[in-house]
């Protein structure tokens, strides 16, 4: 079967690629709600520092093989916090509460939910990978 970008595989393969690509957006969402807030409110650039802490860690880890593997388990733990400090947008949003504020959580729960599987999926893929190449051996 082929690899193609959108792929599970491909997405696996390239998860620095896919960092920067994530890690990239929720800076960028960040800097528009901040401005869309009328810059009265610097949590809305909350999304923003995570993405930093997944985009910068992805940077090192695509151009720098050596510290890869270290760098892309940072991106996973900014994912990780993303995630568990974004949970509480769900009760926002069942109270029918749709702040900027809410939906900035909202996006940051969704991405770095979603970047924290694509990791965990990798993780796993990686080990299982290690363990068939030492069975070999």
């Amino acid at each position: 079967m082929e690899e193609k970008p959108g792929n599970i595989s491909w997405i696996l393969g390239n998860m620095p690629f896919v960092a920067i690509i994530e890690g990239g957006f929720l800076v960028l969402f960040g800097i528009i709600a901040y401005f869309y807030s009328g810059q009265s409110s610097f949590t809305a650039l909350i999304p923003s520092i995570f993405g930093l802490g997944i985009l910068i860690p992805g940077y090192v880890a695509y151009y720098n093989s050596e510290i890869a593997k270290h760098a892309m388990h940072v991106t996973a733990v900014f994912a990780l916090l993303g995630t568990l400090g974004s949970l509480d947008s769900i009760l926002g949003f069942l109270d029918g509460e749709y702040s900027l504020a809410n939906i900035s959580k909202g996006v940051l729960l969704i991405i770095c939910g979603e970047y924290l599987y694509f990791c965990i999926l990798s993780f796993r893929a990686a080990r299982i990978k290690r363990e068939q190449e030492a069975l070999q051996q």
